[in-house]
Order: structure tokens, then sequence, then C-alpha cells
């Protein structure tokens, strides 16, 4: 069985990494000035080093601007073109299954929400027994995990709200401890069903070419 991933602690903890002693620009041009200084060689041994000044302008990125209250996920490019998109366009899933997929992704914290199905029904506005059959293909799918009752966590590798030292603390724990690999299961699998009778009929398959689809497999 794959590692879990943790439960999200109380609050919201950012990683720190403190390159210099803590005490604002002061401390970190004084810092930087004693560390610059001690590198530089004195034209003679009589005349070391008095005195260093150490200007600091600091460039700030314009924020993204998205629609909404909510901020935005991290999603990946290539599972929303190879995998989601093609998924969607050879009926491999319904629109209930896409739905609950991009709810999911556009709800989480750092991987996690907490959501029942049955609000995420009315959310959608459709019935629970559909969002729970969703829930089940995508699980099968390995795009998000029911950890507990209304404790869902979302594939890292797919979207992601948060920063990336966050995510990579995730990710490690998910990590095999003797190889360091991670498990194949958190990667998202191309895996489609076999499509519905009617979607086959849609399409022109011929007589005999349908499999057998289960509850889950069909369109919701």
């Amino acid at each position: 069985m794959p590692p879990q991933p943790k439960r999200p602690a109380a609050g919201r903890g950012k990683g720190r990494i403190a390159a210099v002693p803590r005490g604002g620009d002061s401390a970190f041009r004084e810092t930087l000035s004693s560390r610059l200084g001690k590198g530089i060689k004195p034209p003679t041994r009589k005349r070391p080093v008095q005195q260093m000044d150490v200007s600091v302008r600091y460039t700030y990125r314009a924020p993204h601007d998205m629609y909404g209250r909510s901020g935005y996920s991290v999603v990946s490019n290539d599972f929303l073109a190879d995998v989601l998109a093609v998924l969607i366009a050879q009926h491999g899933m319904s629109p209930i299954q896409s739905a609950v997929l991009l709810w999911c992704i556009g709800r989480q914290r750092e991987g996690w929400l907490r959501a029942t199905h049955k609000k995420i029904a009315d959310k959608l506005g459709v019935e629970r027994s559909n969002v729970t059959r969703a829930i089940g293909r995508l699980e099968h799918w390995h795009m998000i995990q029911r950890v507990d009752n209304g404790l869902i966590f979302v594939n890292p590798m797919l979207g992601f709200e948060g920063n990336g030292d966050v995510q990579r603390e995730i990710l490690d724990a998910l990590r095999d401890p003797e190889t360091g690999k991670l498990p194949e299961d958190v990667f998202p699998a191309l895996n489609a069903p076999q499509p519905p009778r009617s979607v086959q009929l849609e399409l022109g398959a011929e007589d005999g070419e349908d499999g057998v689809v289960d509850e889950e497999g069909q369109a919701c």
C-alpha cells in the first residue's frame, strides 16, 4: 500500500529558510558586508578593510490578476493537455467526473479540502449518487483520494494551491524510504474505461465491438 499523505495540521505554517540572522534590512546589510569584507584582500597587509557599504534594493513582481477571490492553483500543463483533454474528448470521462475533479482542484488548499459528497452535489447541482460514483472513478485514476469522511486529498502532481516548499514536503512524505522514489499511483494513469453503448453508436462503432462497462465507468 503506498504511503498515505499526512493530514493537514492546524494552521498553515510556512517553512522559513534563514540565510542571515533575523533583524530586518539592517541585519541583512551588516551580515552581507561582513561576509564580503572577509573575502576582499587588502592591497598591503598594513591596510586592512576598514569599512564597506552595501545598498540593497528589492524587485517585486506584479501579482497575478485572476477571476474571483479564491486565488489560483498551479496546474500541470501536461495533465491538462495530454490527460484531461484526451479523456473528455474520447468520452472516457463523463461531465460529472470532470466537474467533480475541477471543483476539487479549485477548492483544495495545499492539496486538501473538506467536503462531503452532498456538499459537492449541492454546489454542482447534481445528484449525490452521481458524485459518489464520480469520486470512485477519479480515485481509480489516482487523481484524488478519500482519506477520511469528508476529507479529500488531491494529487499534488496535478494541481496544487500553495508554495513549492510545501508541495515538496508532501511529495517527500509519499516517497519510498528505501528507494526515494514516488509510488507509481501518485501519477495520473490514462486507463480510460470503455465508453458507454450510446457513445459507441454515436461514434459509429460496429456491433460486437463494445465491451462490458461497469457502473462507475458509465456517464453520470
